[in-house]
């Protein structure tokens, strides 16, 4: 696992109401120069009913679980 990886598990682990999710990473936003926090979940569009007893994965999606300040400070 990457340190920007760790950190941002650290961060969305941090905050009670965030989704959980499978990985955890951070991206740069260059249009307003912000950090967005995104994780790897169970694809929201999808029922999961729709995949009991079926020999598939579930979908999975990146998505948004936050938006920081690119001047926020974590402990490492």
């Amino acid at each position: 696992m990457s340190l920007i990886a760790k950190v941002a598990k650290q961060l969305a682990e941090a905050n009670s109401k965030l989704p959980k999710a499978y990985k955890y990473d951070l991206a740069l936003r260059e249009f307003d120069n912000k950090v967005e926090l995104i994780g790897l979940v169970d694809d929201p569009t999808y029922n999961i009913e729709d995949f009991r007893g079926r020999e598939m994965l579930f979908p999975k999606k990146w998505v948004t679980l936050d938006v920081l300040e690119t001047k926020t400070e974590v402990n490492v």
